[in-house]
């Protein structure tokens, strides 16, 4: 048949190896094709075994296997759930005469037990195996139709776990537009090349899941959550009030126990009050579990406590860990260095060769503007930045104000105008009549700039970026979503010191002469651009290796949520 004819077959299923219902997102066929195209920009060339060819053989009569996997190749058999890159790749490896990777004519090769033990654990890294399509071994001998089909089935599981694993099983933009980063994965030719090359593949598919240490803290903190835990030896805390710091209550001693605080001194009056030292044990347990870290315990605590499975909270880290396949494994492009900001968490950081060297607060966008999820690189950083007014803000916040009689918008942000042939008096033109975005909006460099003395850009479609504030008392407030999209960053001066020093060396007293200076731009162009990563990540782990998450300021948990079927 021909490939044209193959590829209209794509939908047909392999309903004898596996049994998955039809509301699967496999069956999405144009999320598959939309990750065939970002995924594969290029395709190496594909490393092939040379014994043990399928290809038909001149000198050789053909075994029955080999008609039978020519038929289902033929036929598209085992084509659900594969993209068309891969389609083609498996189509490629198997027509092109290279080793049968699972069966061959004696029987079931020793590797095939493995690989499907190996996907079967794939739970284990927060993926489902239901998504895999995993196909049975046998009952007794197979025969050459079984074996056939056997062997391109288990490839097809070998790829999605690889695609999944790399690159995610959803992608960003089929949450929302408001999330921009583009996953990559490992060509399906390369996948097949080492699966061929060792009898254990369980390192390699293993070694494809994101190697950042939020990854792997969000994933052991995924299998704690999970196991089960031995009710014979946890003290339990029985239904009675609300427990609340500063207390004392019978129950509280329970609650010393359960939480193995030991070192109480006193008699049963003071094990029975709510001190200090137990209300920080009880809101490490609260962050913990994904709880309010309040100290409070109600009925959602004892839950806990008690050792009732927190659904809700495994949802959340499973959908946190898709989000990290999204993002590269080399954060900092090679450059030793790069700035990521985590929305939810409200907190800018700069990781310079793999370690910590700035951590700050952060102010965000509203929620009617969202700061947009998505990778750059930083390019140059302002000192005494303009301000160049955006349309959005010229409509819905200047002009109202303007079209005001007694409107002092302009002396109280110290704002310059210029309309074009309308002129640059704000008083003689007519806001009633004017298209005012037409008219361009700056605010110069003083002790009014929203922009504050620091602007970091990363030119992007969003015209998004980071910079300083002359309002930093909002800092102050935990819950810190103020700002028309862009990242106000606390202590920016901090900021460009760092990336000023690892890209030219500028010390803190070149900066400061050039702060010090007159109130006019000054710009700092990078020679080597620092990779910028704005991220909505919801669980994680702080600065100081505690579990933490935040509440989804966005949306984009519920949106993913649905998304994955979750």
């Amino acid at each position: 048949m021909t490939r044209i004819f193959q590829h209209l077959l794509i939908v047909a299923a392999l309903a004898t190896y596996a049994g998955v219902a039809s509301s699967n997102p496999l069956d999405n066929e144009e999320a598959a094709k939309e990750s065939s195209a970002q995924s594969e920009e290029s395709r190496p060339g594909e490393q092939r075994p040379e014994a043990g060819q399928l290809g038909t053989n001149q000198t050789e009569p053909e075994t029955e296997l080999v008609k039978f996997i020519k038929q289902a190749i033929d036929e598209a058999k085992f084509a659900r759930g594969l993209n068309e890159r891969e389609l083609e790749t498996v189509q490629n490896f198997y027509e092109a005469g290279s080793n049968l990777l699972w069966v061959d004519e004696s029987g079931i090769k020793p590797r095939t037990q493995a690989t499907l033990a190996e996907l079967s654990n794939a739970s284990d890294y927060g993926l489902p195996t239901k998504l895999l399509l995993l196909p049975q071994l046998p009952a007794s001998e197979a025969g050459a139709e079984e074996k056939a089909m056997l062997e391109l089935a288990l490839t097809r599981s070998v790829l999605l776990y690889a695609r999944f694993a790399k690159g995610g099983r959803i992608l960003p933009n089929q949450v929302g537009s408001q999330l921009n980063h583009v996953p990559t994965v490992l060509p399906a030719a390369d996948v097949l090349a080492h699966a061929g090359k060792t009898e254990d593949i369980g390192p390699f598919l293993r070694g494809l899941h994101p190697r950042n240490i939020q990854f792997t803290q969000l994933r052991d903190k995924l299998l704690d959550l999970r196991q089960a835990d031995d009710d014979s030896q946890r003290v339990k805390i029985p239904v009675g009030p609300v427990l609340r710091p500063g207390m004392s209550h019978p129950q509280i001693a329970l609650l010393r126990q359960r939480l193995r605080d030991t070192n109480t001194p006193g008699g049963q009056k003071e094990l029975e009050r709510y001190d200090p030292e137990l209300v920080k044990k009880v809101r490490k347990f609260q962050s913990s579990k994904g709880l309010k870290a309040d100290g409070i315990v109600g009925n959602g605590t004892r839950k806990a406590l008690n050792g009732q499975k927190p659904d809700k909270l495994i949802k959340q880290i499973l959908i946190n860990m898709e989000r990290w396949r999204w993002l590269p494994d080399d954060l900092d492009e090679n450059t030793g260095i790069y700035v990521w900001a985590n929305i939810p968490e409200f907190r800018v950081r700069i990781i310079q060769r793999e370690k910590r060297v700035f951590s700050e607060r952060s102010i965000v966008g509203k929620v009617s503007h969202k700061t947009p999820v998505f990778s750059d690189r930083m390019e140059w950083v302002e000192i005494h930045p303009v301000w160049y007014i955006p349309n959005s803000i010229k409509v819905h916040d200047i002009l109202p104000s303007l079209r005001r009689p007694t409107s002092s918008v302009m002396q109280r942000y110290n704002l310059k105008v210029n309309c074009g042939a309308y002129g640059s008096n704000y008083k003689k033109i007519n806001w009633h009549t004017i298209d005012i975005r037409n008219c361009s909006f700056t605010q110069p460099p003083g002790r009014t700039s929203v922009l504050g003395d620091f602007k970091f850009k990363f030119p992007n479609k969003y015209s998004v970026y980071m910079h300083d504030t002359h309002k930093p008392a909002l800092f102050r407030n935990v819950r810190r979503s103020y700002s028309h999209g862009c990242i106000r960053v606390k202590q920016p001066r901090r900021m460009a010191e760092i990336l000023l020093d690892h890209d030219k060396g500028m010390t803190s007293k070149q900066l400061g002469r050039i702060l010090d200076g007159p109130k006019r731009p000054h710009k700092e162009d990078f020679n080597n651009p620092v990779p910028v990563h704005i991220t909505y990540f919801t669980t994680y782990f702080d600065d100081d290796g505690n579990f933490q998450t935040s509440p989804d300021l966005y949306g984009h948990d519920r949106q993913l949520t649905r998304v994955m079927g979750l």
